[in-house]
């Protein structure tokens, strides 16, 4: 597929770029009135800055978020930018969260939807392999099970009727 005409190659590094440079915070001056000393003191507060996300890069290049799909099927080299982007947002979604310049519980849900993290006690997706042995083991559940110190014992086979090795 050869690439789209409204594709430019210094996107892909402006996308790296957008997401390995977007800062954690801001920061916001304001002017207080210290008593004590009788004078107006300026105070810098940190703010939360705003997540890097491929909406607000979109909007910076003037385009729809849907191009981001044309170009990453279209051109590698876009694609390659695109999932180190991603890693980048995933390390400042943890950073921002660390520092408490995000609700971590928000962070968490932001990074388990769109970066595959999972807790220790979230269930895993069975995958169609590990049904298959699942179900093998379960079809005989109706026999006598040979048993030996309180441990099952015998013949166990796996669904492609190999031995399974001890």
């Amino acid at each position: 597929m050869r690439k789209p005409r409204d594709y430019k190659s210094e996107y892909a590094d402006k996308l790296i770029a957008w997401f390995r440079d977007a800062p954690l915070y801001a920061e916001e001056s304001r002017e207080i009135y210290n008593k004590k000393n009788d004078r107006c003191e300026t105070v810098v507060d940190k703010i939360a800055a705003p997540c890097p996300s491929v909406v607000r890069f979109t909007d910076t290049l003037g385009i729809g978020v849907e191009r981001i799909d044309v170009w990453r099927n279209a051109v590698s080299e876009f694609n390659t930018a695109f999932e180190k982007a991603m890693r980048f947002q995933e390390e400042w979604l943890m950073n921002a969260a660390g520092l408490g310049f995000y609700n971590s519980s928000m962070s968490i849900m932001a990074l388990k939807a769109n970066h595959g993290w999972a807790e220790k006690n979230d269930k895993p997706q069975l995958t169609e392999e590990l049904k298959q042995v699942l179900v093998q083991f379960v079809k005989n559940k109706g026999e006598e099970v040979e048993k030996s110190n309180g441990t099952n014992s015998g013949d166990i086979r796996a669904v492609n009727d190999a031995k399974i090795p001890d």
